[in-house]
């Protein structure tokens, strides 16, 4: 015999599969890696072409411009942190419970169900 009161235990039948609810909430793991993956492809490449581009444009114009290593480590630094905060985004949007608010309220956001 169950201790969980009869109206706080779900039933089996209630609870919809994870498969049903869309693969971002079945895979949230996979879900939440591909999608850092996508950002850093993108923005690597971006952010560090833009600023080659920068100092070379500001040598034509200023003469010589010397940018410390740093700074590329820092920026670079900074797409990490911002990659990190994607996926804990993407995580917390994965959540059953997180999705179901979505969906009720923010229904343009809330992933497709599966047919």
């Amino acid at each position: 015999m169950s201790t969980t009161p009869a109206n706080l235990a779900p039933a089996a039948d209630e609870r919809p599969q994870l498969a049903e609810l869309g693969t971002q909430i079945a895979n949230p793991i996979r879900a939440t890696v591909r999608t850092v993956v996508q950002f850093l492809v993108g923005a690597v490449p971006v952010l560090n072409l833009s600023a080659g581009i920068t100092i070379a444009l500001l040598n034509e114009q200023l003469g010589v411009v010397v940018l410390p290593g740093w700074v590329f480590f820092t920026l670079n630094g900074i797409l990490v942190v911002t990659g990190l905060l994607i996926a804990l985004v993407t995580r917390l949007m994965a959540n059953p419970i997180v999705n179901g608010w979505i969906a009720l309220y923010l229904p343009w956001l809330a992933p497709l169900k599966r047919s």
